[in-house]
């Protein structure tokens, strides 16, 4: 009975691998036995393992294929095939006529690899997509060398996908790095991103707080805050709808406390604390790839977050400060430009992303945040299913245009409670921080976590200054 299902067994992934491939209808089994990925998603460039006991394996990618056969090398192969890339059959790989390099990005590997049946239609693709004809036991030592060089690393759904490749998905959790996902992919992710704000500074200096209250004081303020906590829930979908364009959606939620001191006269006190949360502003994006290396992207924020949030102190409601309400109230423009490198091994990876937000117009309570500039770059390193890296990200935010009359009525030094930052003088400025961050990827999800602070603050006028970052997350790719 055992020589009789064996038999069936490879009479089946015979007749199976004649058949045209198409998504959702390619052989057992559907994902990959490597990366979990759909194999239906990636049925050009799938491979069947068949060992000599009569079983096989199935995975998303040639690349897989070696990483998987190198873990279990006490089982003997007794043939690999791999997906024709014109027609999706299955044939043999050491028959295959094999395309290494070019512009088309390959899947789970940083050099792709194409397999053809018939040398014409390797050398009419190296005509369109550029690349070189190599002999298969070289292709099974660059995939080998490649497996050697981040051994163990799980993948991503990037256009760049292999070891190491999880250092081009997601360079960064603390930050949005864009990229794009192959067609009919899908990414989710949740950060949890912490701000710890702690201290009052102006232009370069620190200020105590005894310089800002009381009225009599050197900027004769009522009440001034102290520390200030935000806490934002991030929640990102991508889907690739090409290989080279990807739309992403970004909705996020909001928690602020702030912490401040009042003076009445006689001697400062602090308040209770002031709180605001809620549903910050929807950003909706397209990334492009442009080539290799670089990704063009443009965002719009639509302003769902609410910009009325209001407080208690006093006896009286006050609407809140600009830096405790959870929008823009404006619809913003976003455009980013991003290069991401890869090593020859894919165990290194270097970058980095110049992005713009401009608030377009003003919202409806009179004001418009000020226009930001952010540059980031990082060097991240591989180090099996996980991933280190060192970032830096500088940023020049303008002052609030405009004002807003109802925060107006909190500098009212009869009926109100003066503050710095009720005054849209105090906002932006330019920043340098500093980050590092690690992440585990097991199979299509990822774990990371990123904490920073800021080596450089200039700020405009007298406001808080940031202390500490702190960002948590995971993703998962289907």
């Amino acid at each position: 009975m055992t020589m009789v299902r064996k038999a069936i067994t490879a009479a089946a992934l015979f007749f199976l691998g004649t058949l045209p491939a198409h998504a959702g209808s390619v052989e057992p089994p559907v994902a990959c036995e490597q990366c979990g990925m759909d194999r239906s998603a990636f049925a050009k460039t799938r491979t069947l393992i068949v060992y000599a006991d009569g079983t096989s394996e199935g995975t998303c990618s040639f690349q897989c294929a070696i990483t998987r056969t190198r873990r279990h090398g006490e089982r003997e192969v007794k043939v690999v095939k791999v997906a024709d890339y014109v027609s999706g059959k299955l044939i043999d790989a050491g028959s295959a006529t094999w395309v290494t390099g070019g512009k088309e990005a390959g899947v789970m590997t940083s050099l792709p690899k194409w397999a053809f049946a018939s040398e014409v239609e390797a050398r009419k693709f190296i005509e369109k997509h550029g690349g070189t004809v190599t002999q298969y036991e070289e292709v099974l030592r660059l995939a080998a060398a490649e497996a050697d060089g981040a051994s163990g690393a799980s993948h991503d759904h990037h256009d760049h996908m292999g070891p190491g490749s999880q250092l081009v998905f997601n360079p960064a959790f603390g930050d949005d790095i864009y990229h794009t996902h192959p067609a009919g992919m899908w990414m989710a992710s949740y950060k949890f991103m912490h701000t710890n704000q702690r201290g009052l500074r102006a232009g370069g200096t620190n200020v105590p707080v005894e310089r800002v209250i009381p009225v009599g004081s050197q900027y004769g303020f009522m009440m001034a805050p102290t520390a200030m906590t935000m806490d934002m829930h991030m929640f990102m979908i991508m889907y690739g709808v090409t290989g080279d364009f990807t739309l992403m959606g970004m909705a996020n939620y909001q928690e602020n406390r702030m912490e401040m001191l009042m003076d009445m006269g006689m001697g400062s006190s602090a308040e209770p604390p002031m709180r605001t949360s809620g549903i910050g502003d929807t950003e909706l994006r397209g990334a492009y790839k442009i080539n290799t290396y670089l990704v063009g992207s443009l965002g719009l924020s639509i302003p769902t977050g609410d910009i009325k949030q209001s407080f208690e102190t006093m006896g009286m409601t006050f609407r809140a400060p600009y830096d405790m309400q959870l929008g823009s109230g404006t619809f913003d423009l976003k455009p980013a430009l991003t290069l991401n490198v890869l090593s020859g091994d894919a165990a290194w990876n270097w970058g980095g992303q110049v992005s713009y937000t401009n608030h377009v117009g003003k919202n409806a309570a009179g004001y418009s945040l000020g226009d930001n500039v952010k540059v980031t770059g990082w060097l991240q390193r591989a180090l099996g299913p996980g991933a280190t890296w060192l970032r830096l990200a500088f940023s020049n935010t303008g002052r609030i245009d405009g004002r807003d009359s109802e925060i107006d009525k909190l500098l009212d030094p009869v009926m109100g409670a003066p503050t710095p930052d009720a005054d849209p003088h105090n906002y932006g400025g330019q920043r340098l921080d500093g980050f590092i961050g690690a992440s585990y990827a097991a199979g299509p999800i990822s774990l990371g976590v990123e904490g920073g602070i800021p080596l450089y603050q200039y700020l405009n006028g007298l406001q808080l200054k940031n202390d500490w970052y702190l960002t948590a997350g995971v993703q998962a790719m289907f």
